[in-house]
């Protein structure tokens, strides 16, 4: 049972009340990494997580023996808060999403293993895309989906890749229902993470991240509905 946000979210969180409040503004550089993990009393790995997720929809850029630089104070193009999943939703994005993570999670691994240089140019090309379709769901949900189909299309195995195709036919709605109420920085950074253990064809892993990308969707779709939920029973007795 989900009862709090992941480490990485939490700093996420903070940098956004950084943002926000004005304490770090466009162009000025960030508190360096050894400040911020006194302050925050986290890890450096948990901390350069969160600072990937700014860095993937252009927020943040990070330069080698400088330092990280705020390039945009746009909050919308995290998607924080743009709406809660509806609750008549939920269980049909929660068992699609499910789905996903039983497919997607083995067949990543035979999929690095397999994968042609010409699949890993097409992942190239469909993670540049959704970079550039930050701010345009219909797209970026066209090329995420184009991703994950690469990597089941490298198993070269058709019945993984029908059944996945017949589910994003079937369901596209759903993806772009959870990019509105979750955003992009999740897809890129988890995708950049993707695409770089199966260039290393290190299909272990690759494997790993898959399933720490939809398992992370789903319990942010968990935490959405239950705290819509606690929400109510509170104002409920008010």
């Amino acid at each position: 049972m989900i009862t709090k946000r992941s480490i990485t979210q939490q700093v996420v969180d903070y940098f956004i009340e950084q943002i926000e409040e004005g304490s770090w503004k466009v162009g000025e550089k960030i508190a360096s990494e050894n400040v911020l993990t006194k302050e925050l009393g986290v890890s450096r790995t948990s901390l350069r997580a969160a600072i990937q997720q700014f860095v993937g929809v252009g927020m943040m850029e990070s330069i080698h023996g400088k330092g990280t630089f705020l390039r945009s104070n746009d909050l919308t193009k995290l998607k924080i808060g743009a709406k809660k999943v509806k609750k008549y939703d939920y269980l049909d994005m929660n068992s699609l999403l499910e789905f996903r993570l039983i497919l997607e999670t083995d067949s990543c691994y035979y999929a690095t293993q397999r994968a042609t240089d010409e699949n890993i140019e097409k992942l190239h090309s469909y993670l540049q895309q959704m970079k550039k379709s930050v701010g345009n769901p219909k797209e970026f949900v066209r090329y995420d989906m184009l991703f994950h189909m690469e990597i089941v299309h490298a198993t070269g195995n058709p019945l993984l890749e029908n059944a996945l195709k017949d589910v994003f036919a079937q369901k596209e709605n759903n993806f772009k229902d959870f990019n509105e109420a979750f955003g992009y920085k999740d897809g890129i950074y988890y995708h950049t993470l993707l695409l770089k253990a199966i260039e290393a064809k290190d299909a272990s892993l690759a494997k790993r991240i898959m399933r720490a990308h939809l398992q992370k969707a789903i319990d942010d779709i968990y935490y959405e509905n239950n705290v819509d939920k606690e929400e109510q029973e509170i104002l409920s007795k008010l």
